[in-house]
């Protein structure tokens, strides 16, 4: 029971945090008829894609994405505790929450970012010579830095959730792909590759999310499920 309602609330608050995400994303792409700028000095495009005061909401409901990926993040690592986890396994789970926590400031400067530049855009010949500057900070940000901290934890969720059997085996795979895919995103900036690259890590980020929400929240692992495993699975699960 306690196991079951670790993860419902765990799949939930990952759903809600998706759809929110998603929102975040796409809304202000529809209203600017094209793909986000990054990686760019071109005050025209920047400008362009960050003049319309209809995107601040958007951004605004994002606060829910940062409450709801920081409250999966402490129950996730509850009801993964739940199964017979080695001290390694343990520590491991703890480490994929300070990272998950470490990365939702990120996001939220991000946000705030963004909207920054629409005030700006909007402020005229007045914001425009500070408008780079707020562009490539957030670009650097979001586009660059912020995929290590989500590489490193889809990496350490995939890791204990593999170990554990707390996920089926092809989430816990996505999750993985995801890891890989985030460090090659991180480096897209830095070699002037095209911004369309990022979406093939994405899609699979956004996949894992809706996944791993549904599964959880219909109340994860079962202990019967458990009993199923096979015994290496077991043995690996509980390995001093």
């Amino acid at each position: 029971m306690e196991r079951r309602t670790y993860a419902k609330g765990a799949g939930i608050a990952l759903l809600l945090s998706v759809i929110s995400v998603l929102v975040t994303q796409l809304g202000p792409t529809i209203l600017a008829g094209g793909a986000r700028a990054s990686g760019t000095s071109d005050l025209n495009r920047i400008a362009a894609f960050y003049g319309n005061p209809s995107m601040l909401p958007f951004w605004w409901q994002g606060g829910i994405s940062l409450i709801g990926i920081a409250v999966f993040a402490v129950l996730f690592r509850k009801y993964l505790l739940t199964f017979p986890l080695s001290p390694m396994m343990a520590a491991t789970a703890d480490i994929a929450v300070l990272i998950t926590a470490a990365a939702v400031p990120l996001y939220a400067v991000a946000v705030g970012l963004q909207s920054a530049m629409v005030q700006l855009v909007s402020a005229g010949d007045v914001g425009r010579g500070a408008l780079l500057g707020v562009f490539a900070s957030w670009d650097w940000i979001y586009n660059s830095f912020a995929y290590f901290f989500e590489a490193g934890y889809m990496a350490a969720w995939a890791i204990v959730a593999w170990k554990s059997g707390a996920l089926p085996r092809w989430i816990t795979a996505l999750g993985g792909v995801t890891a890989v895919g985030h460090v090659f995103n991180s480096q897209v900036l830095l070699s002037h590759l095209p911004d369309e690259l990022t979406l093939i890590p994405t899609i699979f980020f956004i996949a894992w999310f809706f996944s791993a929400g549904v599964f959880l929240s219909r109340g994860g692992r079962a202990i019967s499920d458990e009993a199923a495993l096979a015994p290496a699975d077991l043995a690996d699960a509980s390995a001093p």
